[in-house]
């Protein structure tokens, strides 16, 4: 069973998202991804922030879960904070870095305004509403399952 841990990180009125082309499918989903075996969810949040953005998570608070269909049957969902920096990049010698050389599967990173978001193809709508929810009415002090 495959596990994967996604970050929430909103700045500046912002959400940051990874825009994905795969297999002739155009969506939107957040940053993260899954484990390695051994690694707890908040190693993997960490890791996979740092790789996919350059960015460093400060804080995280889990705010969600979700049951996902293969090959990510469950997906941890943190609100994030991070620390000071001049931009984000997907970092060299990651997997999205791999894939976009290759042309497979095209990752692009995405400051969305949180205003636009609520429009914007997201892979999960349970996922887009519930933030949405939290965005206007603050997010669940306990994971919930979406």
């Amino acid at each position: 069973m495959g596990k994967a841990a996604r970050a929430i990180i909103i700045e500046d009125n912002k959400l940051l998202l990874m825009r994905r082309i795969k297999d002739g499918s155009q969506y939107f989903t957040l940053v993260g991804g899954r484990l390695k075996e051994g690694e707890s969810v908040e190693q993997a949040l960490i890791r996979e922030v740092k790789e996919e953005t350059g960015l460093t998570i400060t804080r995280a608070r889990q705010v969600f879960f979700e049951e996902h269909p293969e090959p990510y049957n469950e997906q941890y969902i943190y609100l994030c904070e991070i620390g000071p920096h001049e931009g984000i990049a997907i970092q060299t010698d990651s997997e999205e870095d791999s894939l976009n050389k290759e042309g497979m599967n095209i990752h692009e990173l995405v400051w969305a305004y949180i205003s636009a978001f609520p429009d914007i193809a997201f892979r999960t709508p349970q996922l887009q509403k519930a933030i949405i929810e939290g965005i206007k009415k603050g997010f669940p002090a306990q994971p919930i399952k979406i």
